[in-house]
């Protein structure tokens, strides 16, 4: 009987956001005269603003970024659940040419609830590049009691000579961060599965799928700053109302009196009518003057290159591509893709039924069936086929050729 006093890991839980920039709370003004002596005192103290400062140096900070664009940016959530569902599909099929033994396992994987646990082990893949699965045996040692997927973040992982040999979750503070002064409970290894996402063997950690995109992702936000700065410019312009002044030879001094007059009169007008005054009011502003930046080409140029970062073919998401090659070499690329997504679910149920399999001395073939998009299916092709014709990437003759499917 196995030992099942091992501590249980904590469920996968969103971790705290990035560090804000330093910059946001302090500005520093140089004399332009001084800046040499200031680069020769900090030679890194311009270099660290640049375009590197997007994409961490940690894994864990990576990872934790990761995350948070997942959370707040839909373009990487959508393009991360899409990848997700082409590959997964809406749910997971068990069966079996044993019949009792097909039972046995269906029961099983609805008990431990394993088409979720599949789909946040995957998410966890490939939005932060590792995933880090656990189960618990029954105190009898003959079952498998729970399944979690466990927050890669909060796991420390030791490697000697390019093998695990240790793994210890630390403790979740209140704010989402993780106590690196606490020990960590630690994590028996034939408990565990831990795999990586386009990442070498080598390799202690996987890199997360949006990794390309972060220096894109923080372009994306630097031209809604802007955007939203512009918006506020000409919704919210600064006036400035004249009462008095000189006007040829007369010059009128206004007192209290008719400055709050005239105040009450502006507040309460009806802004969709003109308001008269007399002649020696007058009114400027400030703010709505000047060229607009076009902001909506440069957001669309981004959100398409995020969309490559992420995977997705140039010719699907922008139409563009020379012929119907580009874009069929393209489309290949993304289903080999879904191929790999689809491998590592199936290497998180094998390491889930062999377990449950030797400890309940079942010897059968189980098999897993995935509602999943296939491209490579007539429809699929099809349909794709029509959408890369609607783009103009192929031409009538093309989707209409024999070794193609009819329209």
């Amino acid at each position: 009987m196995r030992s099942t006093d091992q501590a249980e890991p904590k469920m996968n839980t969103p971790h705290a956001p990035s560090a804000p920039d330093p910059l946001a709370s302090f500005a520093i003004i140089l004399d332009p005269s001084r800046m040499g002596t200031a680069a020769a005192l900090a030679p890194n103290l311009f270099e660290k603003h640049g375009v590197k400062d997007s994409i961490p140096a940690e894994w864990h900070e990576r990872a934790a970024k990761a995350w948070e664009f997942y959370l707040e940016e839909p373009i990487v959530s959508n393009t991360i659940n899409s990848w997700r569902v082409f590959a997964l599909g809406d749910e997971v099929g068990v069966s079996s040419e044993d019949e009792g033994a097909q039972d046995q396992a269906r029961e099983m994987f609805y008990r431990l609830e394993l088409n979720s646990f599949v789909k946040d082990m995957i998410l966890q893949l490939l939005v932060k590049g590792d995933c880090i699965g656990y189960f618990k045996r029954t105190p009898e040692g003959d079952d498998l009691a729970k399944v979690v997927c466990v927050n890669p973040v909060s796991v420390k992982l030791k490697f000697v000579g390019g093998t695990l040999t240790e793994a210890t979750q630390r403790r979740e503070l209140a704010d989402g961060t993780f106590d690196a002064g606490d020990d960590g409970v630690s994590l028996a290894l034939d408990q565990m599965l831990h795999l990586k996402w386009n990442a070498p063997e080598f390799s202690p950690r996987g890199n997360s799928l949006v990794l390309p995109a972060f220096e894109s992702i923080e372009l994306l936000r630097d031209f809604r700053k802007a955007e939203r700065a512009i918006a506020k410019r000409w919704t919210t312009p600064l006036r400035f109302i004249q009462v008095g002044g000189q006007f040829g030879d007369k010059v009128i001094m206004p007192n209290q009196k008719m400055i709050d007059a005239m105040r009450a009169e502006l507040n309460k007008m009806d802004l969709k009518s003109g308001l008269v005054v007399p002649f020696y009011v007058k009114a400027e502003t400030y703010g709505n003057e000047g060229h607009v930046l076009n902001t909506e080409a440069k957001i669309k140029e981004v959100k398409e290159d995020i969309l490559v970062a992420l995977g997705m073919a140039r010719s699907i998401v922008t139409g563009d591509g020379p012929n119907f090659a580009t874009a069929s070499v393209s489309m290949q690329k993304m289903v080999i893709m879904l191929k790999e997504i689809k491998q590592a679910a199936r290497r998180i149920l094998d390491w889930v039924f062999y377990e449950w399999m030797e400890l309940k001395g079942i010897d059968a073939d189980v098999d897993y069936e995935f509602s999943d998009l296939d491209l490579t299916s007539e429809v699929d092709q099809k349909r794709l086929l029509i959408d890369l014709y609607d783009r103009n990437l192929i031409s009538k003759n093309t989707l209409q050729g024999e070794d193609g499917p009819q329209p």
